[in-house]
């Protein structure tokens, strides 16, 4: 069995800066971290799938890497559209954290017992939305064709639409591309992204697909068809992936650690 943690859109900014004058997204990833490393079965790895930074600032990423190293678990990170490329790559590369050649997009893959967890790079830097190229796809192909072992995939932004008309704007740009790929290799058992800051699961190109929500701030689940995007302060969270035998079983998990009861 593996357990994978997944956090997302962190949007970490520096010491006295708050999101919207409200929000303390440090202070958010701390709650998280801490309740990460009190789960009673320690996750073999934690992806964080991107908007690490809020203004992909050299200064936050070395803030948010001060707090990620306070993880008692492995963990790797991966950018989304807030992200910067050179300067994540100066704080985490070379590292387990970022397995990355010194140039190029910032995909790699990671060996577990059970499963390949193969994190693909949609950043399109200029644009809210992803994209994937030619480069990243073949990428993709090469390193599904190299093994059979069963594989999950983590992307910051959800190839699918997930009803709020302002995320599904900003989603996947070519989610095409990827479902006709993913066509020609049977044994990926799952997708995983973030962007936005909700919990959402459904079905896609015949695959479990999910998006993890935020550790700090919400977007406020409004379907209407001209509604402006809004955010709230839900109580937020991370997923937990668990693959046993090939099969992916993800759990939300919310808010600090709670007090445990048995039941009598």
């Amino acid at each position: 069995m593996n357990l994978i943690a997944q956090i997302s859109d962190t949007h970490i900014r520096l010491p006295g800066q708050l999101i919207e004058g409200k929000i303390d997204t440090f202070a958010c990833l701390s709650v998280c971290v801490d309740r990460i490393n009190a789960l009673p079965q320690k996750p073999d790895l934690l992806v964080a799938s991107g908007d690490l930074a809020d203004t992909g600032s050299a200064e936050e990423y070395r803030r948010i890497k001060t707090e990620l190293d306070r993880l008692a678990v492995p963990y790797c990170v991966m950018p989304g559209n807030h992200d910067l490329r050179a300067p994540m790559r100066e704080a985490f590369g070379g590292s387990a954290a970022l397995p990355v050649a010194e140039s190029g997009h910032l995909q790699y893959a990671i060996e577990l017992e059970e499963l390949r967890v193969l994190c693909l790079d949609t950043l399109d830097e200029g644009n809210e939305g992803g994209w994937l190229c030619i480069d990243r796809l073949d990428w993709l192909h090469d390193q599904l064709a190299a093994s059979r072992k069963p594989a999950m995939i983590f992307l910051h932004h959800p190839p699918f639409d997930c009803g709020i008309p302002g995320m599904d704007a900003i989603k996947l740009g070519n989610p095409g591309v990827l479902s006709e790929l993913l066509a020609e290799h049977g044994h990926v058992i799952g997708l995983s992204s973030g962007h936005v800051h909700r919990s959402v699961f459904t079905q896609w190109a015949g695959l479990p697909a999910c998006i993890c929500p935020s550790p700090a701030h919400q977007i406020h689940l409004d379907m209407g068809e001209n509604t402006p995007l809004s955010w709230t302060l839900e109580t937020g969270g991370f997923l937990l992936h668990r693959v046993k035998d090939g099969m992916l079983a993800a759990h939300v998990v919310n808010g600090p650690t709670p007090e445990i009861t048995k039941y009598n």
